[in-house]
């Protein structure tokens, strides 16, 4: 019930329609052995109705967090644009403060928690290096890896909503984590991924295998779907692709829904819960 009124504020707020790693169903072994701490990036967009839509995003996500998973507020850091609509208790998104916050959860979290790390946000590609655009200087992708890498949790979720999303896949890439990116390395677009994914994380709709419990390859694959609607009924050219990695080979699929298949990228997430139903 309480996942079902979410949803329809989610849905208010949001402005567009609702529709763990490694091989252990991690929702129920999180609350049992472990910790999650969240951390939500949100970069510069000048373009003043994309930025509208990522705050939107950010606002979900956050409430999603707090209000379905149940992370502590202590556990959850929002970092946003100053012009942000998201910006009530949020800290702003420079390099500097987003050090600051990698630093205090490398100091927190422990090998038995979980970690989440999601940016939302412009980026660009120089020089084979995705930037990703913050107010001030910019943090490059192998940076952040650095930072991220600092972190002992076993268990991490890393979602890249940004142009180039898929160079820095590898980068981050590890034993025990779960990787998304908006789009492939070639795709220098901006990025509408989390306008279907945050919804497609409360929507009973993705619920699959019937299991009351909406695992996170079941969100990503509505999400996808939802991308590939956006394009085809507008009869535009797709501009981005969504990408995912969670076995640790550091490449990643765009059709992990066919794991059993392909028997590549797929397992981990669709064994991975945000939420317990």
């Amino acid at each position: 019930m309480k996942r079902t009124i979410f949803a329809i504020l989610l849905l208010i707020v949001s402005g567009f329609p609702l529709f763990e790693a490694s091989g252990v169903e991690q929702s129920t072994k999180s609350k049992e052995s472990g910790k999650t701490y969240v951390l939500i990036v949100s970069g510069i967009n000048k373009d003043s109705k994309e930025r509208l839509a990522k705050d939107r995003a950010v606002t979900g996500l956050s409430g999603f967090f707090l209000d379905i998973t149940g992370v502590l507020p202590e556990r959850l850091s929002v970092l946003v644009d100053s012009k942000s609509t998201a910006r009530k208790g949020s800290g702003i998104s420079t390099a500097v403060n987003l050090k600051e916050q990698m630093d205090r959860f490398a100091a927190t979290v422990n090998p038995e928690d979980r970690f989440i790390f999601y940016y939302i946000g412009q980026a660009n590609v120089v020089s084979e290096t995705l930037r990703l655009n913050l107010p001030g200087p910019d943090i490059t992708h192998k940076r952040l890896a650095e930072l991220i890498n600092s972190i002992k949790a076993s268990s991490m979720l890393i979602v890249l909503d940004c142009p180039g999303a898929g160079l820095a896949v590898k980068a981050v890439t590890g034993r025990g984590r779960i990787v998304i990116g908006a789009c492939t390395a070639e795709q220098h677009y901006s990025t509408k991924f989390s306008e279907y994914f945050v919804p497609a994380l409360v929507d009973d709709a993705g619920d699959v295998d019937g299991n009351g419990r909406i695992s996170l390859l079941e969100a990503f694959t509505s999400a996808c779907r939802g991308v590939d609607d956006f394009y085809r009924l507008g009869s535009l050219l797709t501009t981005e692709t969504p990408v995912m990695e969670d076995n640790a080979d550091g490449v990643p699929s765009k059709q992990p829904w066919k794991y059993e298949q392909n028997r590549v990228d797929g397992l981990a997430a669709s064994r991975f819960f945000l939420s317990g139903g």
